[in-house]
């Protein structure tokens, strides 16, 4: 009996020792389906019921998590109920916080009250209530933003939102769905749609409406356009965009767009609705490019049954429209190209408006050795027919030879870059105004351009001191006029840019270039130079030394000045200024572009085109762009607006004038007006606000 006795203390001790372990543990294994941890738990119905309580975790064998105040798992019913502060994070990085929630145990049909949800793009979800099943998500009484709260312009106030009766989230066609949705900005009503429905925050690109455009123009009137897009396939995408106008013609555009394997294919076109019974208008471009193991082929369209419907329409500025192919084929040592192009000069009115270009072919090799002077040689070829504006044709074949070795004195840095060249061309000309011509021409040149580098360097910059001379050994020709000097061309060796012609007579450019850079993100570069032209023709007008030439160039941090002067030799006078500048002052942005023409020397041109940006406050911005002939004091057309832009909402308002006449193009002025919701889009992208400065990207 007394050995009895001790088994049943045994017993009972072992039981309680090993209930007090599992208790302890806080760490339940359901048919490894549910691992679920609390601060406290009790097991009833043989572990068919788990009570956790206090830090409750609910984690399947994939890593979804539960966490809640208390669970309660119902094995044999295989349902978890979560209540107080429950918050769930899925397997595609968002989450959802209820009061109370409950589940099967592979979490995946959910059902939850007074719902919150933060998708991974940081987009929020509220609602009532909410339903997953399988791959649908409903929610009861819900609203959606993706505005963050640290944006908000007002407390607890988002940029926009939606709210409907029901949200439906279908995760196999990655689609949500809105059920009598009303759209608020900035908590006020002021759109309503019975359905509505976008993709979610894993789809890159589809179908649906993109953001609106309003405005208003002096001769088109109240204008409005909202684009359809329409995603046919992952490759392949299609935009409708119809244009309503209240003073003039409606138009309605359309772009196609596929890109393959092989390269691409796009087309643009538009066209009115002739409501006023002049004709129907329309424009029709196309561009695709195709690659392969021969080269690329590229065929190109631009066309438009008038002159001035694409810029009275604000659909582009184009002036002139070219259509033709091309193919390219290039190799490490060869280049082939054929080209056969037309080109249509939409400003001229009165006049041949064509010119033709059919074919240019063209094959260069390079990179040949020269075994006798241990140069390089390249040889260019072309061909080419084309007719221009005063209904010349022109026949031009020419090939050019071109040899080249660099040499260093390593004795006195002295850096010598050697060239001679010989183009020969036969050209033909069939000319309307004056006598046919046909002849061949000799280019000979030599040349050497000769440097020292003098560097200076310190612990914090880098100082550079290049004295240059070119001397260019080529005879005198009666094809080609005295070349001006230009930023690009001190010291080139030939500044004729015509493969007709060749900058002709000896000469020698010489200059000076002076460069420093401290390391920072700060550099400065001044350059002087000259050309003299020896042994000129007497019945060449020009003067044998050249005009001097000076430019500047200055880069810190992220402010730049480049300027451009020609000084008169004679007279110490400036001939022509060019100046471009871009600075950021604080929150400040702006840009000036200077042209100077003095009328001493020439037709007479000032102009200067100014753009700008000021961020005055957090995402809101005032822009300006315009352009103002100096030389008659009057505007040629300027813009300037508001933009505001944060990570859900764009608001660009703008008010232009614009002085172009060109028929029935007339001066005009407006305003343009966007609004955009993201994640649908960016005013950066939609709206037609005009631009007639340099723009602030």
């Amino acid at each position: 009996m007394t050995e009895l006795l001790r088994f049943k203390y045994f017993y009972f001790i072992f039981l309680s020792f090993i209930t007090l372990t599992v208790v302890t543990s806080n760490k339940i294994s359901a048919d490894q389906k549910i691992k679920i941890t609390a601060d406290e738990m009790q097991i009833e119905r043989e572990g068919q019921i788990i009570k956790a309580k206090g830090n409750a975790v609910a984690q399947d064998e994939k890593g979804l998590k539960m966490k809640s105040d208390s669970i309660v798992y119902d094995e044999e019913q295989s349902v978890i109920q979560a209540d107080g502060n429950v918050i769930l994070n899925d397997s595609e990085g968002n989450t959802y916080f209820f009061e109370k929630l409950e589940s099967d145990d592979e979490i995946k049909n959910l059902k939850g009250i007074h719902v919150r949800t933060r998708l991974d793009d940081n987009s929020r979800i509220v609602g009532a209530s909410l339903v997953k099943k399988d791959n649908i998500t409903s929610l009861e009484e819900a609203e959606y933003t993706p505005c963050l709260e640290n944006d908000y312009l007002i407390k607890n106030c988002p940029g926009w939102k939606l709210k409907a009766n029901k949200i439906f989230q279908d995760n196999k066609t990655k689609t949500i769905h809105y059920d009598h949705a009303r759209i608020h900005l900035f908590n006020i009503p002021v759109f309503y749609l019975p359905y509505f429905s976008h993709p979610d925050p894993s789809v890159n690109k589809r179908s649906g409406f993109l953001m609106p455009t309003v405005e208003t123009d002096q001769n088109l009137g109240d204008t409005f356009s909202i684009p359809i897009f329409y995603n046919i396939k992952s490759n392949l995408d299609l935009t409708f965009t119809p244009t309503i106008h209240s003073k003039s013609n409606n138009f309605y555009s359309l772009n196609y767009r596929q890109l393959n394997d092989r390269g691409f294919f796009n087309i643009d076109a538009s066209i009115d609705d002739n409501d006023d019974k002049s004709g129907t208008s329309n424009h029709l471009f196309f561009d695709g490019n195709l690659s392969n193991p021969y080269g690329t082929l590229n065929v190109f369209l631009q066309t438009s049954n008038n002159d001035t419907y694409m810029r009275k329409n604000k659909i582009n500025k184009l002036t002139v429209l070219k259509s033709g192919l091309s193919f390219e084929m290039s190799t490490e040592n060869r280049f082939f190209s054929l080209d056969s192009k037309g080109y249509k000069h939409l400003a001229i009115q009165d006049g041949e408006q064509w010119e033709y270009e059919y074919p240019k072919i063209v094959y260069n090799i390079n990179n040949i050795d020269d075994n006798i002077f241990n140069g390089h040689l390249s040889l260019d070829n072309q061909f080419d027919f084309n007719k221009d504006l005063n209904d010349n044709y022109t026949t031009l074949a020419a090939s050019q030879i071109n040899w080249n070795k660099n040499l260093i004195n390593k004795e006195n840095g002295l850096i010598f870059e050697n060239k001679a060249n010989l183009r020969v061309v036969s050209i033909s000309i069939d000319s309307k105004l004056a006598r046919d011509t046909d002849n061949i021409r000799f280019y000979p040149q030599v040349s050497s351009a000769i440097s020292l580098p003098l560097l200076k360097s310190a612990k914090n910059f880098n100082q550079t001191l290049t004295p240059i001379i070119v001397p260019i050994i080529a005879p005198y020709n009666n094809y080609t006029e005295a070349q001006t000097i230009s930023n690009s061309n001190l010291f080139s060796t030939n500044r004729a840019i015509s493969i007709k012609e060749w900058e002709s007579g000896p000469r020698i450019n010489y200059g000076i270039e002076w460069f420093l850079d401290n390391n920072l993100d700060k550099n400065v570069k001044l350059t002087f130079g000259q050309s003299f032209r020896l042994n000129k023709n007497k019945s060449d007008a020009t003067e044998e030394l050249s005009d001097y030439y000076f430019s500047s160039d200055a880069s810190i941090n992220n402010n730049y000045f480049s300027n451009t002067i020609v000084v008169d030799r004679k007279d110490i006078d400036i001939k022509s200024i060019s100046m471009n500048t871009y600075s950021e002052i604080y929150d400040l942005k702006f840009k000036i572009d200077y042209d100077y023409t003095s009328g001493k020397y020439s037709t007479i041109n000032e102009q200067v085109a100014v753009g700008g940006e000021y961020n005055f406050k957090k995402n809101f911005f005032l822009k300006f762009t315009g352009t103002k002939d100096l030389d008659t004091n009057k505007n040629i057309g300027y813009q300037y607006g508001f933009l505001y832009e944060d990570n859900c909402l764009g608001v660009d308002l703008n008010y232009y004038r614009d002085l172009t006449i060109d028929r029935d193009i007339r001066e005009s002025d407006g305003y343009s007006f966007t609004v955009v919701l993201k994640p649908f889009g960016s005013t950066r992208n939609y709206g037609k606000s005009k631009v007639f400065g340099p723009l602030i990207n």
